[in-house]
């Protein structure tokens, strides 16, 4: 992020609820706690733009697997970044951008006979909100136009949110899993800049798949205030004997992650951009810049195609974003195969759900006796 922006020009740089009067009026808030509201939102949707990342690049020959040679990977966006990826394997991602304010790295790599994928951030995370009277329900999207795209959710530690991914990321890739203790001494370092503000925790889960692979996932979340976010966040899974690659991989990806200056410069603009829309939407004038947002409005239209081409060609993980929903909420999608109904059940600790002539549910590895049925667990929809 540039310069300081005084706080009058950051208030308007938010679309913030408004909140209701004893005579049905809408009002804002005090301007000292909007102020403080749209202070923190302005740093978590923009933390890519507050500084560089310190020593990435002196960092970047360390923990890489000696068999491995290194190639240079661009974001083919923006060229927000570069990073170093392992030669011969299939790489995908660069910058996502879903708003002004709203941009998301990833960079998602497959090695050559397929069965080990490192994935570095994820586009499907966006900047979180808690929720509040206006905005209640987890999982629900808070529509900032075309500046950011956030989603309701309580604020979760490093550990909870790492064990909620990893449930959403391998759902349909890890049948059966079980904890795994030898795999969660891994830490991925920073790769994009934290803020000073707020609180940090960090967090890591680990599990052997019913096929005998390894799947890890580790988390930074950062809070403040009502706004959090994942600025740190590495996942993969491998066949227990490729593991080693697999952690190899991850280390030297995040370590060699660097941001362009030119980028960073670019991003100062864009969000200089958001200020004047939000202030022109806030104020139902969009016409004041109407060319300018139907140019970026149409550039997000188009990038979210890419984003939707992309998970597309993800495979098993063309529903992480519903999957992630819903296990925010803790629910499990199912099929009655007597009636066909869909549904919603919340999540258990045991294997199976069943169901019985009355509708109740219950979740236990084995029938609770006779009338029960088994729902089949279903992909997210």
């Amino acid at each position: 992020m540039g310069g300081a922006i005084p706080a009058t020009e950051v208030i308007h740089a938010i679309a913030l609820p408004f909140f209701v009067d004893n005579a049905g009026k809408r009002v804002r808030d005090s301007e000292t706690e909007m102020r403080k509201v749209c202070q923190l939102l302005f740093v978590a949707a923009c933390g890519l733009c507050t500084s560089q990342v310190a020593s990435a690049g002196a960092q970047a020959a360390h923990g890489a697997d000696p068999a491995l040679a290194w190639t240079t990977f661009q974001d083919p966006f923006e060229k927000a970044f570069t990073v170093e990826a392992p030669q011969g394997w299939t790489v995908r991602g660069g910058l996502f951008r879903m708003g002004y304010s709203d941009e998301r790295p990833m960079v998602d790599m497959t090695s050559p006979d397929g069965r080990v994928s490192v994935r570095l951030g994820d586009v499907s995370i966006p900047v979180f909100t808690a929720p509040s009277q206006y905005h209640a329900r987890e999982g629900e999207v808070y529509d900032l136009g075309a500046q950011a795209q956030l989603v309701v959710a309580r604020y979760r530690t490093g550990p909870e949110f790492a064990a909620l991914y990893a449930r959403g990321r391998f759902a349909q890739v890890c049948r059966n899993p079980a904890a795994d203790a030898g795999n969660v001494d891994l830490v991925v370092p920073d790769y994009l800049p934290l803020d000073a503000g707020g609180h940090t925790s960090t967090g890591q889960i680990a599990y052997r798949c019913a096929s005998g692979s390894i799947a890890f996932a580790f988390a930074r979340t950062a809070a403040q205030g009502a706004l959090w976010e994942t600025p740190t966040l590495g996942s993969f899974m491998a066949p227990a004997d490729r593991v080693a690659v697999a952690r190899a991989v991850l280390l030297h990806c995040a370590r060699s992650f660097h941001l362009s200056p030119a980028w960073l410069a670019y991003q100062k603009k864009m969000d200089a951009y958001a200020l004047d829309y939000q202030r022109a939407r806030q104020q139902q004038r969009r016409d004041d810049i109407g060319r300018q947002v139907q140019q970026f409005e149409s550039q997000m239209a188009a990038m979210r195609s890419q984003v939707d081409a992309f998970r597309r060609h993800q495979d098993a993980q063309a529903a992480q974003v519903t999957g992630f929903t819903q296990a925010l909420r803790g629910v499990t999608p199912t099929l009655d195969p007597m009636t066909g109904e869909t549904r919603e059940v919340w999540t258990g600790p045991n294997a199976n759900y069943w169901s019985n002539s009355t509708g109740g549910v219950v979740n236990s590895n084995s029938a609770p006796g006779p009338g029960w049925r088994q729902l089949q667990v279903t992909s997210p929809n």
